[in-house]
């Protein structure tokens, strides 16, 4: 594994006490349900009938704090969790538990990028997704571990999905401020790397330093490794969750934040 993706998983493990603050503006409901659409139009899976009586098994990808966990088993699934970060398994397990009471969820530390942790997942789901960019997350060296878990824990004919984004224009670069506690904030400064086509993210606050690494591969690398694993892509389209009547559209020359569907042949 690339060093630098090592650091990444140790940097949320570290910043978990401070998702919920900074990223509790996300609405996984209202995320989830433009995703199930999609997927009930393109005749991927049951209508809600169906799931509700016979619910596919749904693999929820580096799930950190759950919040996308209890929205898929809202719509019908039935949802196992994985992430490398014990904190997060434990935010995870605390969101399932205050949501979801009286109903099972399994939750498991495994590293996506350590295809040999997820021999136990073997397939096992119909459905793996990954929210809030998280091939971005990875270094792009470590992409071929990652689609060769997420392959090899799906059925044949079974779904990967997940959101990642493009630089096109717009340049993560900047500082923001973020409240995280009453009278505690951190300072987000983000720089843009072009010859890595990486953004580094450095947060600082009076008792946390850290630094959060973004990677934007070409498209076409994503399809290529997804071949070798034997994947095949169904449909890309960019993703604006904004747009709440038609948050999936043609991608454009324009389009930063996109949504990608792969079938396991």
């Amino acid at each position: 594994m690339n060093p630098e993706t090592r650091r990444n998983q140790q940097f949320y493990e570290s910043f978990a006490k401070y998702y919920p603050a900074v990223y509790g503006f996300l609405d996984a409901p209202a995320t989830v349900a433009q995703w199930v659409n999609f997927l009930e139009t393109e005749g991927l899976v049951a209508p809600i009938e169906k799931r509700l009586q016979s619910p596919p098994r749904l693999l929820d990808a580096g799930c950190g704090p759950g919040w996308f966990l209890t929205a898929w088993a809202a719509a019908g699934f039935e949802v196992t969790g994985v992430d490398s970060s014990p904190t997060m398994l434990r935010l995870a397990e605390e969101e399932w538990n205050h949501n979801r009471p009286g109903h099972a969820c399994t939750l498991v530390q495994a590293d996506l990028c350590e295809p040999e942790s997820f021999a136990g997942f073997r397939e096992s789901f119909e459905f793996v997704v990954g929210h809030s960019h998280l091939p971005n997350l990875i270094h792009p060296e470590d992409l071929p571990l990652l689609f060769q878990s997420v392959a090899a824990s799906l059925w044949q004919g079974g779904i990967w999905a997940f959101d990642h984004s493009r630089i096109v224009s717009t340049l993560p670069v900047g500082r923001e401020e973020h409240a995280v506690s009453p009278g505690e904030e951190l300072i987000r400064t983000s720089r843009y790397e072009k010859e890595e086509r990486s953004c580094v993210q450095s947060w600082n606050g009076a008792a946390f330093r850290g630094q959060e690494l973004c990677w934007f591969p070409e498209i076409e690398h994503f399809d290529t490794i997804a071949h070798q694993h034997g994947l095949h892509l169904w449909r890309r389209l960019e993703w604006d969750p904004n747009q709440v009547n038609s948050p999936f559209l043609p991608i454009r020359a324009t389009s930063e934040r996109l949504f990608s569907v792969y079938r396991r042949l």
